[in-house]
């Protein structure tokens, strides 16, 4: 799961394991993207992948995930510059940390939440090619990096933005030598509809335009694995339409990890605004038991 940034995350994630009463198989944290200069590698290592290492190294086998912003703040849009290698010097600087930190066999989870035009300066709603052709650079850096043997993923946003040029996956899909997984975050909301029934309104998260079912068929058509980066419950309240306390939403997820033939999942336990895992306690009952 998703607890944080750096080594509190990782303090966190211990303590979750003792939630759960079983080790956790997979780290998970993001790079910043506030300036390029958080694609320090001496930073990088000191704050996060040091003490994720030390995590993994007490779990045998274990996995780790990073996101990788291909923009930061500032940049909003300029993939044309990065695919002429200005921004180069980054990226190497990311892929150097990852490997020199012991983690060159990491899951890069790059530019996430691509359809989401406010995730961050690399959405790809107003210039889907632009992104595909920015990932596809960034890769061939990282895969240039020696003791580099990374897994790219590209993960998505439930649903499609009204009014913007992006409006289906292949739209933005940097083809299928550059990306080995494909994932779907999956948040327990529908936007605008307060009062919809857990029932509907997992109905409308798997039939939605470039919704879960949607999603499972591209990632079948393209052959790649099936993940599931970021999914939680989501309070009730604002304008997202959260379902609050809802273990009908866990169960459901439950499900679709096995339906969905999904390699891995990882739990959003950080409030971004939507709150954390102990805020609902039925549902936390029910990810335990299913999780647990």
């Amino acid at each position: 799961m998703y607890k944080g940034y750096g080594a509190e995350a990782v303090a966190a994630t211990v303590r979750h394991e003792g939630l759960l009463g079983r080790p956790v198989e997979i780290g998970n944290d993001y790079l910043p993207h506030a300036s390029w200069t958080d694609f320090d590698p001496a930073a990088m290592c000191r704050y996060q992948l040091g003490p994720w290492r030390t995590w993994r190294d007490e779990r045998p086998g274990s996995a780790f995930v990073y996101g990788v912003p291909p923009l930061v703040d500032g940049f909003e849009g300029a993939f044309a510059r990065g695919v002429a290698g200005e921004f180069d010097a980054a990226y190497a600087r990311a892929a150097r940390a990852l490997v020199e930190s012991g983690h060159g066999d990491a899951v890069v989870r790059l530019g996430w939440e691509p359809n989401n035009r406010a995730i961050g300066a690399w959405q790809a709603t107003d210039d889907p090619a632009g992104y595909a052709a920015l990932f596809r650079h960034v890769v061939d850096v990282f895969r240039a990096t020696p003791g580099a043997h990374f897994t790219f993923e590209l993960s998505s946003a439930l649903g499609v933005q009204p009014g913007r040029r992006l409006r289906a996956f292949a739209d933005y899909y940097p083809g299928d030598g550059y990306v080995d997984w494909l994932g779907m975050n999956a948040y327990d909301l529908k936007w605008g509809a307060p009062a919809v029934s857990p029932a509907d309104r997992w109905s409308w998260i798997r039939s939605q335009e470039l919704g879960l079912d949607a999603h499972v068929a591209f990632v079948r058509a393209r052959g790649k694995r099936n993940v599931c980066s970021e999914w939680g419950l989501y309070r009730r309240g604002d304008a997202f339409a959260g379902g609050g306390d809802d273990p009908y939403y866990v169960d459901r997820m439950a499900e679709y990890f096995s339906w969905g033939d999904v390699a891995y999942q990882s739990y959003f336990d950080h409030d971004w605004g939507g709150g954390t895992l102990s805020e609902f306690p039925a549902g936390q009952d029910v990810y335990v038991e299913r999780f647990g």
